[in-house]
């Protein structure tokens, strides 16, 4: 089958590979459409990952076409599968945090992923709800982008954004724009995007942004006051890795805000000098979050389904699989916003 394959930093192959085999303890899903990650990128400019070479990719929907034992009745099914495989019995999955299971790995990133005709699905991905039936009206390209959005989703959870909360979202790449979608949902009544890409900034108000800040061309604080009649916003998220937009978002926040840092801080840049009296004085809670559990996965898809979330506008691109490299190059350069490989 064809395979696209990180050997290491910067080399990426699209390669004949063998296809997965059938076990006991496993299904094998037809990949039908799979989109490129920022952490698939990242892996691409550092060639870090647990196991070299790998084929890359986590976000992805197909069919089930083999299985054994008690998952068989999955064969035939159309499927989109959260990467993240977690034991199910430690004291956080117990608990609902499935993210901080200690015995978790992931498809794409200490496996090999979904950037492949065919995918491997371990049988304990099913025992712990990781495998969902798309339902009927949802596309395999809608369905590939909700591992993502549901990572928005628990982000925005945890953040206890409400109805009526003013919301600063630092980065309009596309979680930048889930985040702006969810936060539309939940019913925030103004909703300010940072962005200082002008392609990113015509394509968030191409999908309806009223308000952009660019902190290249203006004070982003005095702007944000302006538009908060002088409080700052109930709640940030950061989502570009970015120490700078970290400690703009302490400047934005008003008293006893809420700040969630989204998005992970290359490894050269992980320690930010910031002024925790603001933290202090303020009151603010600041978190982080990642990846998403079991339940905010079907969560997610719910939302789609219902049609209350839209995602076909963050679909920009579509490759064959065999144009793979081509797609990923376009990736790199950040144009477009999700992009898709269908096998």
């Amino acid at each position: 089958m064809l395979a696209l394959r990180l050997y290491g930093k910067e080399d990426l192959r699209l390669e004949d590979a063998p296809e997965p085999l059938l076990k006991d303890s496993n299904a094998i899903l037809k990949v039908k459409a799979t989109t490129i990650c920022a952490t698939d990128v990242k892996a691409y400019l550092t060639g870090s990952r647990t196991k070299i070479p790998i084929t890359l990719g986590h976000e992805f929907a197909g069919d089930i076409v083999e299985a054994k034992g008690a998952i068989r009745d999955y064969v035939g099914k159309r499927v989109v599968v959260n990467p993240n495989i977690f034991d199910g019995k430690c004291e956080y999955c117990l608990s609902g945090e499935h993210v901080l299971c200690p015995n978790r790995y992931a498809i794409g990133i200490d496996v090999d992923g979904s950037f492949a005709e065919y995918v491997e699905i371990p049988a304990q991905a099913f025992y712990v709800g990781g495998v969902l039936e798309i339902p009927k009206g949802l596309s395999y390209e809608e369905a590939s982008v909700i591992e993502p959005l549901a990572a928005c989703l628990r982000g925005q959870l945890k953040l206890n954004i409400r109805p009526g909360d003013v919301v600063a979202i630092i980065g309009a790449g596309p979680i930048g724009l889930m985040h702006y979608m969810l936060a539309k949902t939940f019913g925030a009544s103004k909703i300010i995007l940072s962005e200082i890409d002008d392609r990113r900034i015509e394509t968030a108000k191409s999908l309806g942004v009223e308000y952009v800040v660019n902190p290249l061309k203006e004070d982003i604080e005095k702007a944000i006051l302006e538009l908060t009649n002088g409080h700052g916003v109930d709640a940030v998220i950061v989502a570009v890795g970015s120490p700078h937009a970290q400690r703009d978002a302490l400047r934005i926040i008003r008293k006893g805000g809420r700040i969630n840092f989204f998005a992970g801080l290359p490894s050269s840049s992980e320690e930010v000098p910031i002024n925790t009296n603001i933290i202090h004085y303020k009151q603010v809670t600041v978190l982080g979050t990642s990846m998403q559990t079991p339940i905010e996965f079907r969560k997610t898809l719910e939302l789609v389904a219902s049609g209350l979330v839209d995602v076909k506008p963050l679909i920009t691109h579509r490759y064959s699989l065999r144009d793979g490299l081509e797609a990923f190059s376009k990736s790199l350069k950040a144009e477009g916003l999700k992009i898709v490989l269908a096998p």
